[in-house]
């Protein structure tokens, strides 16, 4: 819960899905959902219009240096992924015909 009490990413995140929690269980519309997500990248950005010295821009900073490190490795790998799968797709096409 120090991790929480802090204010970082994991509490944005905790925040945004207790509010889709809620959506969901009343049956709220789907548009909620993207005024959520919205809200919640929208705090993140400005979070890092704060100054430099602010614990809540620090503790988005910290949270968003692994995330950035995660896309680095994901996007490679997922576009590889992709290539192969639109290769295949063709390969399959011609036999078929």
């Amino acid at each position: 819960m120090d991790i929480l009490y802090a204010g970082g990413l994991w509490t944005v995140v905790l925040i945004s899905g207790v509010l889709a929690g809620y959506n969901w269980a009343l049956n709220g519309s789907r548009r909620a959902y993207w005024l959520v997500l919205g809200a919640a990248i929208i705090a993140i950005a400005i979070s890092q219009l704060l100054p430099d010295t602010h614990l809540f821009n620090k503790r988005i900073a910290e949270g968003l240096h692994w995330w950035r490190w995660a896309l680095t490795i994901a996007v490679p790998v997922l576009g590889y992924a992709m290539v192969i799968r639109w290769i295949k797709r063709k390969a399959n096409a011609r036999h078929d015909s």
